[in-house]
């Protein structure tokens, strides 16, 4: 249940950066690429195995358990690889707008 509960609330919080930060189609084009370079980098942060960071109950024993770490590690790192590349985008697209009103 707090799996379920951890990775809904980064999901939706990922998708909340997203909505904010792009405006158009191809801003949320934009921001999966920059994602997508952003991967490598988050993918040596903690995100990339949780099983360190989450509490032990969290996983079930065994071999389920190992497919649970599995599949959360990766979704944890592409989401927090979005995220992040959303606030950059976000943050660039501000600054080139204050540029431009000069």
């Amino acid at each position: 249940m707090t799996l379920a509960i951890a990775g809904l609330a980064l999901t939706a919080f990922a998708g909340f950066i997203v909505w904010r930060a792009a405006d158009r189609l191809w801003h949320a084009l934009a921001i999966a690429a920059l994602a997508v370079a952003f991967l490598p980098l988050v993918a040596g942060t903690p995100a990339g195995d949780v099983s360190r960071v989450l509490p032990a109950g969290t996983f079930a024993h065994g071999i389920e358990g190992k497919d649970q770490i599995a599949m959360a590690s990766a979704a944890a790192t592409v989401l927090l690889a979005l995220m992040l590349a959303a606030c950059v985008f976000g943050a660039t697209k501000a600054v080139w707008r204050r540029l431009r009103r000069r």
